[in-house]
């Protein structure tokens, strides 16, 4: 089909994707974005449209996809599991000793991995410096009381996830999640993705000004507690998450649950290989998404509101408010509006990525996936 002013490929019967890709331009304020998606390992939507700031908006544009990371450091866990190196439901002490103190010794991979842990936010101050050399900070959590009983309640690990799921591959498997996403899973599939980067490499592009919220704002309980888990208890500017996202301080540490810097095309390519083969790759067995998909947190949070959203093991699930491809769809939406995700049963693969953040409503990414459900 002719695309009028986006570059790529849409192959037939998916034109719908492409209309929604182009009315976010129009009618939703994107400004630099990319979307792809797979069926069956094949490609069928991949498009570019509009400028990255740093020249035009291409196929190879990274950006930071925020929480997106999360469902991409899973499937690390979820493939060390599948190769017997962890197992999801024995107790992360057994992994990582040190982890077992102030009452969280009982607490398994799989509730860590679904934001059951208590350590949403780290009690000791961190810089830059703690961040990049990793372990201060997986030692800070360890020693640290967790807000809740462990296991018995949930509520969301903005960044903290990233260490504290982090360090358990690394004690498990001795590679920390950028050297498994580099040799297992980039490598493998010829992806350029990694969590962080350099901020002048020719391919990252900047976040630009979010576009503006219309709807109420959420009361927040405890402003302080939010800012702590964006910001590591003081390591950058946690309120201002999408400025920071620019900056070094953001980009040069591994946060493997907040900078993940890829393309659309790439984090696509990831969850095609988790559901289906790509070129000879296969990430994930269809019993290990199955039991990854099954809710283990949901309803409402110990700190926050009930928004809706669900969690298996590692993955955000379909909800009413992120329906990506319907039952049985699972990935991670990031701030901004980024998403990846992938379905077994219609082997179906997506990602979006924006240059643009997101105020509230944004509807931008659900759109997609309504035109993505159509052509299924």
């Amino acid at each position: 089909m002719t695309l009028s002013k986006t570059d790529g490929y849409v192959a037939a019967g998916f034109g719908r994707v492409a209309d929604a890709f182009a009315d976010n331009f129009t009618e939703r304020g994107d400004t630099g974005a990319a979307c792809t998606v797979y069926v069956d390992g094949e490609l069928v939507v991949d498009l570019w449209r509009g400028s990255s700031g740093r020249g035009p908006f291409s196929r190879d544009t990274r950006s930071v996809m925020f929480s997106v990371s999360k469902g991409i450091t899973a499937i690390c866990l979820l493939m060390a599991s599948e190769e017997g190196l962890l197992e999801l439901d024995a107790p992360v002490a057994q992994y990582w000793p040190e982890f077992g103190g102030q009452g969280k010794d009982r607490l398994t991979v799989r509730q860590l991995l679904a934001h059951r842990a208590g350590l949403i936010a780290p009690d000791e101050p961190m810089t830059v410096e703690d961040l990049r050399a990793w372990f201060p900070v997986t030692d800070a959590l360890a020693r640290q009381e967790p807000l809740w009983e462990p296991g018995t309640a949930f509520a969301y690990h903005a960044l903290t996830i990233g260490w504290l799921v982090g360090e358990v591959l690394r004690r498990a498997t001795g590679k920390r999640p950028s050297d498994w996403l580099r040799d297992r899973i980039a490598g493998p599939l010829g992806l350029s993705m990694t969590f962080g980067t350099d901020a002048d490499d020719a391919d990252f592009a900047p976040l630009g000004e979010p576009l503006p919220t219309t709807a109420a704002a959420a009361t927040i309980a405890d402003l302080d507690l939010i800012e702590r888990a964006m910001g590591m208890n003081g390591a950058f500017e946690g309120l201002n998450i999408f400025a920071a996202a620019n900056g070094h301080d953001f980009l040069s540490p591994e946060i493997a649950a907040g900078n993940l810097v890829s393309s659309a095309h790439d984090v696509a390519r990831v969850y095609a290989a988790t559901v289906s083969d790509v070129e000879g790759v296969r990430l994930l067995r269809p019993d290990t998404i199955r039991d990854a998909r099954l809710p283990v947190s949901a309803g409402a949070p110990f700190v926050g509101i009930d928004a809706g959203q669900r969690w298996g093991t590692g993955f955000m699930l379909n909800s009413a408010t992120r329906q990506m491809a319907g039952e049985g769809s699972f990935g991670h939406d990031g701030a901004g509006g980024q998403l990846g995700f992938g379905q077994l049963e219609n082997g179906v693969a997506l990602g979006y990525q924006t240059l643009r953040p997101g105020g509230e409503p944004d509807i931008r990414a659900e759109e997609l996936c309504r035109a993505l459900r159509h052509c299924l």
